[in-house]
């Protein structure tokens, strides 16, 4: 039974299975390997990809789109009158992927490896499984998407050296610093923001239009923003290709509109570059090397496309970077080779790929100078191959202390309570005069995130051990039980032509954007369209549907 490897991005979602000696990605419904991840309630029925995804002009209160970024939280997202967590939602996406998996491959599948931000913390990789585990897949493990990019790059190419992979998708931002020697992908140093990707750029440049025009972007409409936005994304794109384009839309009965170009592009979004310029920074500064020991940087990621990145990285480094072969594709195969060398395939059995830990993880301790905030004390330091053991030694701050609490921590600030805090676990220790215990505490962490603690002040009986394995999965068997029958409810029971709901989809939202006589007659063609579709008449559906392409393709510029 197939291990299949699923991207699951921000914007986009993939999969993708090792077999027969080279990775394949599996299409969609629709014949698309980019599966977008949105959701959208429509009744009793929940929508999942393109056709969702058209709605989020039309509906956007029952649309959900970008929830990757609340991964990890308690977020509510409402759709209508229902209230989902993002975990939920994203069990929808990876339930929909699954199902195209089973129908490509023929067979049930289990099990999945799925990509996560290297800068993913304990909740956000916590709640990815969890999402697994509502949509009826096991996910043992989790791969780092740079690593991924990494290993499908190293299988593509083979090219010893050490390299810089910039994997920039629609909200996330990931830089791995990269050894390939041989057979062995080893992960030196991996640096990231979990809010910064594409859609910080839509935002910008439709904040930008809405400024030129004395418009508050943040007070229009929902239905006008999520309409930027689209038009946004769209003349982002086309910028990859033109030196100009128009960004435009009428509100309140007058056309706004700017022309955009790289340039400018460059001005209103200087606060993007500024960051991710920090996190290159960082990435070179943990790793240990120089931008001019690089073989090569590596773009990935859908929002490395755009000519914008390049010119800044060029800046930045000096060096002029090399965009991925599929720069859409390549984390979703890299984890379909990482679900092929979990299945001990016989072709992938000489490679190995080394990873490391994101963050640092330690305890808290007293600040001596009598602030009452615990400081943050490194245990294992981030950047530290996976797995990795490390033991720290600590003492009594009291006269007769008979006992110490051990707090958890994940993060690299100076005050704990700025950090990601992951459970505690106690301690008996010998009264002695305060400074004279000697207390051993010994971190485990391996590549499944699953972290071991030991301490002991040498006395047998005072030893204790904890295991802080995804703590932060809240459901409990049962839970996850019931909310999967819960979900269930939502699945579209519709028996749905794929590209005959797209266009209904696109053709709703392209009338929702248009006006006067365009407007007018959309809304017949659909109308005729749907008739046809009810009675199932389809010599009228296939011609009706060629009308309804030819002019949405004429409208939807």
């Amino acid at each position: 039974m197939a291990i299949i490897g699923i991207d699951l991005g921000t914007t986009n979602s993939l999969v993708s299975v090792y077999r027969n000696g080279k990775t394949e990605q599996i299409p969609n419904a629709l014949g698309e390997y980019l599966t977008p991840s949105v959701v959208s309630l429509d009744g009793e029925d929940m929508l999942v990809g393109a056709v969702a995804k058209e709605r989020l002009v039309t509906n956007p209160g029952e649309t959900a789109a970008a929830f990757k970024r609340k991964m990890g939280t308690d977020q509510k997202i409402t759709l209508g009158e229902k209230s989902f967590l993002p975990q939920e939602l994203s069990a929808l996406v990876l339930k929909q992927l699954k199902e195209d998996a089973e129908k490509y491959l023929g067979e049930e599948v289990k099990e999945a490896v799925i990509s996560v931000p290297a800068y993913f913390n304990d909740n956000q990789r916590a709640a990815t499984k969890e999402a697994g585990l509502l949509a009826g897949l096991k996910v043992e493990r989790l791969i780092n998407e740079p690593s991924a990019a990494a290993l499908a790059g190293s299988m593509e190419h083979g090219e010893e050296g050490v390299y810089l992979v910039f994997d920039f998708g629609g909200g996330t931002l990931d830089v791995s610093i990269v050894d390939v020697f041989e057979n062995v992908i080893e992960i030196v140093a991996v640096s990231g923001d979990n809010q910064l990707g594409g859609k910080d750029f839509d935002e910008k440049i439709a904040e930008y239009l809405c400024n030129c025009h004395n418009l508050d972007f943040k007070k229009l409409e929902p239905k006008i923003q999520a309409v930027l936005l689209r038009l946004a994304e769209k003349s982002k794109q086309e910028l990859s290709e033109k030196e100009t384009v128009m960004y435009h839309y009428e509100i309140d009965g007058e056309d706004r509109g700017v022309f955009l170009n790289n340039e400018v592009l460059v001005k209103c979004c200087e606060e993007i570059f500024t960051r991710a310029g920090r996190i290159v920074s960082r990435a070179l500064k943990d790793s240990g090397y120089q931008v001019q020991d690089l073989e090569d940087i590596v773009l990935v990621g859908g929002s490395s496309k755009m000519p914008v990145v390049s010119y800044f990285l060029t800046s930045l480094t000096g060096r002029k970077p090399k965009l991925a072969a599929s720069p859409d594709e390549i984390v979703s195969q890299g984890a379909g080779i990482y679900g092929g060398m979990k299945e001990r395939n016989e072709d992938l059995k000489d490679l190995l790929l080394t990873d490391i830990c994101p963050f640092t993880l330690g305890i808290g301790v007293n600040n001596r100078n009598g602030d009452n905030r615990l400081v943050f004390s490194p245990i294992i330091e981030r950047n530290s191959v996976l797995p990795s053991a490390n033991t720290e030694r600590y003492t009594n701050m009291y006269d007769g202390q008979e006992k110490v609490v051990l707090k958890v921590y994940q993060g690299e600030e100076y005050y704990c309570d700025d950090n990601l805090f992951l459970g505690e676990l106690e301690l008996k220790i010998q009264p002695v005069p305060a400074g004279q215990a000697s207390i051993a505490v010994t971190f485990a962490y391996d590549i499944n995130g699953i972290l071991v603690a030991d301490a002991g002040d040498g006395a047998k009986e005072n030893a204790v051990q904890k295991v802080f394995v995804s703590k932060n999965l809240r459901l409990s068997q049962e839970e996850i039980d019931r909310k999967v029958k819960e979900l269930e409810k939502y699945r579209n029971h519709r028996e749905i032509n794929g590209h005959s709901e797209l266009i209904l989809a696109r053709g709703r939202r392209v009338f929702a954007e248009s006006t006067g006589l365009n407007r007018q007659r959309l809304g017949e063609l659909l109308r005729q369209y749907e008739y046809a579709l009810s009675i199932h008449d389809r010599e009228n559906m296939v011609k009706l549907q060629k009308l309804l392409e030819g002019f949405l393709e004429q409208l939807d510029v």
